[in-house]
């Protein structure tokens, strides 16, 4: 079996003329942004305003993972986080990576360019985009060279949150999400 694989060849345009960095496929103009700047923005903007900043970007990853892969309900999770990871790196927010902790998922997402406010609401954006299937995610653990991100229900993310706060570890509140088991 063959691995999947990620053919970023062509996918940004720079049009040096015009002044606009474009993604290939859809010809949908980008901006570059250091990430410094979303590090202020988080300073200023709280809440609702940068969790829906952080799913709109997480989104347009995920839509632009799901149009590669093309049939995502038949796609192996291999060929899913491969996809999702190349265009997470075409956008330069780190690199995706995942865990299985018994049937819980986690999305680690190295070398992390955003905010740790916008981490989980990018991934439960990027996930939700990609796969059709309405996603919440909770940041367990993270610094400036990974972030862990639980992916599952929102009822799920409610428990693991509720643990988190009194006091068990992320592990812990995982082990506990699967029932005691891993």
């Amino acid at each position: 079996m063959t691995a999947p694989s990620f053919d970023s060849a062509g996918a940004i345009r720079f049009d040096l003329p015009r002044g606009a960095v474009r993604l290939a496929a859809e010809d949908e103009r980008l901006l570059l942004v250091p990430s410094q700047v979303l590090g202020g923005l988080a300073k200023w903007v709280h809440g609702d305003a940068l969790e829906a900043f952080g799913r709109a970007l997480g989104a347009a990853v995920g839509r632009r993972a799901a149009a590669r892969i093309g049939d995502v309900a038949s796609a192996s999770i291999e060929e899913f986080v491969t996809q999702l990871a190349g265009e997470a790196a075409l956008a330069g927010t780190g690199l995706v990576e995942i865990e299985r902790w018994g049937r819980a998922l986690v999305v680690i997402l190295g070398e992390p360019a955003l905010p740790a406010a916008m981490v989980a609401p990018f991934v439960a954006g990027a996930v939700q985009a990609a796969s059709g299937r309405a996603v919440e995610a909770v940041l367990l653990s993270g610094d400036e060279h990974a972030a862990r991100v639980l992916v599952t229900s929102e009822q799920g993310a409610a428990r693991v949150r509720g643990w988190v706060a009194s006091g068990c570890s992320w592990g812990e509140a995982l082990a506990r999400l699967n029932g005691g088991r891993l």
